[in-house]
């Protein structure tokens, strides 16, 4: 979250050039409420949300009139929200001693579940979301006819907002971790066993003699189920026969730790677990301390296939399996790959800098980019495929792109910006450090056409491909106040550039290809591409906002200080000229901007929003 919070609004403006822009101080859209306006959010479909006196209201892009109010949802804390990324549905979670729970599809502006509606007494004990079928599973006590109520299991369909069935569970043997969905199959872990429903007709089908498993993991490929009981710090996993309900590993399967990662391959299960460390478990756990196991069970008795789980120093966080083996990377620093006999793919684990942002498979071998160093990795061996790694000062703030016209990587931390060779291994230093002011270092790169754009939250430069300086523009923050505000509402922002960053973060660019490496444009169309292949509308319509990011991929925006309050201004990123600017007469404002649709929202000091077209 830390490089989300650094990427966003990544623009500042060349107040120098002022020439072929307009100054807006009339909004294109306004909408007025009866109550007061207590927060805005941007959600990732171009939704913004709002709490108002009155109700939770929705306003689309291009919306004359508001796109819809919640009246049931008048007094919704910002803490009370629970995104569920990459789908338009909000979850509004329990607050106090009752359950009430409510999820809200944001782009067709509607409530798609509602506990109190749908009869669930004090609301629901516990709730997930299973993906990808955009389910919905509760657990509480039904109210049927006649005022009866019954223990159950129910599940919903968000699409549509339909209860699909109501699973009948005693009171004794309520649902205690998180089900799975196999084909026609909901398998739901109870405090007194698992058992499996069917979803159309409701019926027990089996039930399995395994107490308090914390989750259910089914493989769709091989039809296995998986269930894994928490005892303590450690973990037992139980085989099911997904026909029969037979525990085919009844004495489970011991491992230490707490399951952090499973992975389905046809030679065994892999597992990884965390092993937190320090006087409080939690801060451990948020602060990544302690070490990880890594386990790979076989199919058939369940046992470890390996004499000895790999020696890892540190949690690890970028786990992947390979055809010929699993590949993991360390948050301390450190990278190794072991095959699936359990003997080591190379001579000695990697030793790397901390925080390895990056890993991306390319022509010659596996890049790594983390907080000290970088280097090219042959697969097969381990070793440098150059024998030499790039070294430079610790920089938390780092950032990478490939340049497709020059066929190379570029680097940019605390040194300056290295340009890497990804066929021959040589680097160099082409801008030896980078003079950013108010205290910032670079968060973001991009090749352009015309030069490397520099960018941080209030700093821009334009770079010539040899790193030569061209233009370089600083101007201060509107104040903490506002500037909070900006970073608070951008968490749910998504951002061509913040959307990437965070998938290219969390993941590994598996036979990508260079073409693709940190791709934003490509990146969204992929994902555009998914949502469009679900049959519903709101995701459709989310598809159709991401295939726009094209259009907005030249632009950026930034919010300044100015004489009679803060301004936002859409600049160009290659000659950072100012291509219009709004000015909003208030020197701490409550906004979010749209950077997708280009649209900046503020609530003015009256209880109205405010709506600016920046492609005006």
């Amino acid at each position: 979250m830390r490089d989300l919070k650094k990427i966003v609004i990544l623009v500042t403006v060349m107040l120098l050039a002022h020439v072929g822009w307009s100054q807006k101080t009339t909004p294109d859209y306004q909408y007025a409420f009866d109550g007061q306006v207590k927060w805005l959010i941007l959600h990732e479909s171009g939704t913004l949300l709002a709490s108002t006196g009155e109700a939770l209201a929705g306003i689309r892009p291009n919306s004359h009139e508001v796109s819809f109010k919640l009246e049931r949802l008048k007094k919704v804390k910002e803490e009370n929200l629970e995104f569920v990324p990459g789908t338009p549905y909000v979850i509004i979670k329990p607050r106090g001693i009752f359950m009430h729970t409510v999820v809200v599809d944001v782009v067709k502006g509607k409530i798609v579940f509602d506990s109190k509606e749908e009869n669930w007494q004090n609301g629901v004990t516990s709730r997930y979301f299973l993906g990808p079928e955009m389910m919905f599973v509760v657990n509480g006590m039904h109210k049927e006819e006649g005022n009866k109520y019954t223990g159950g299991v129910g599940l919903y369909d968000l699409k549509t907002g339909k209860l699909v069935n109501i699973f009948e569970r005693k009171a004794t043997n309520p649902m205690v971790g998180e089900p799975d969905i196999l084909g026609d199959n909901i398998v739901i872990p109870g405090m007194k066993n698992v058992e499996c429903y069917s979803i159309s007709s409701g019926a027990v089908k089996w039930t399995a003699d395994i107490k308090n498993a914390s989750n259910i993991a089914a493989n769709e490929d091989s039809k296995e189920i998986y269930a894994f009981q928490t005892k303590g710090d450690n973990t037992v996993v139980h085989k099911i026969n997904a026909d029969t309900g037979a525990d085919m590993w009844p004495e489970g399967n011991k491992i230490k730790g707490v399951i952090s990662t499973v992975e389905f391959t046809d030679k065994g299960l892999a597992i990884v677990t965390n092993i937190l460390s320090g006087g409080s478990k939690l801060m451990s756990k948020l602060k990544g301390s302690g070490t990880s196991k890594v386990y790979l069970l076989d199919l058939n008795s369940g046992a470890d296939l390996w004499d000895k789980s790999p020696k890892t120093k540190g949690i690890i966080n970028h786990f992947y399996v390979e055809d010929d083996g699993i590949l993991f990377g360390v948050s301390d620093g450190g990278i190794n790959k072991i095959g699936f006999d359990g003997t080591p793919r190379w001579r000695k684990p990697l030793n790397t800098g901390p925080a390895i942002q990056i890993m991306a498979t390319v022509p010659t071998g596996l890049l790594y980019i983390s907080e000290t160093d970088a280097d090219i990795i042959d697969m097969s061996t381990g070793e440098s495929v150059f024998g030499k790694a790039i070294k430079y000062r610790n920089s938390e703030a780092i950032a990478s792109t490939y340049d497709k016209a020059r066929d190379r990587f570029l680097i940019t931390c605390k040194d300056g910006v290295y340009e890497v060779n990804g066929n021959t291994g040589e680097y160099n230093l082409i801008a030896n450090g980078t003079k950013f002011e108010g205290k910032e270092d670079p968060t973001g790169i991009e090749a352009r056409d015309n030069g490397i754009l520099l960018t941080a939250s209030q700093n821009l430069e334009m770079l010539g491909f040899q790193g030569d300086s061209n233009w370089h523009v600083y101007h201060r923050a509107p104040g903490k106040s506002a500037f909070g505000l900006a970073i608070v509402g951008a968490l749910t922002l998504a951002s061509a550039s913040a959307s990437i960053s965070h998938s290219a973060t969390a993941g590994y660019m598996k036979g990508a290809g260079v073409p693709s490496y940190n791709s934003s444009v490509q990146y969204h169309e992929q994902q555009a591409e998914s949502w469009a292949n679900v049959a519903d509308a709101g995701f459709q319509e989310m598809a159709k906002r991401f295939k726009a990011t094209k259009a907005t991929a030249n632009s950026a925006f930034i919010l300044t200080k100015v004489d009679d309050g803060v301004a936002l201004v859409k600049v160009d990123k290659d000659s950072g000229k100012t291509l219009n600017e709004i000015v909003i007469k208030d020197k701490d404002p409550m906004y979010e901007v749209d950077d997708i649709a280009g649209f900046l929202y503020f609530k003015d000091k009256g209880n109205n929003i405010s709506a600016f077209d920046l492609n005006k």
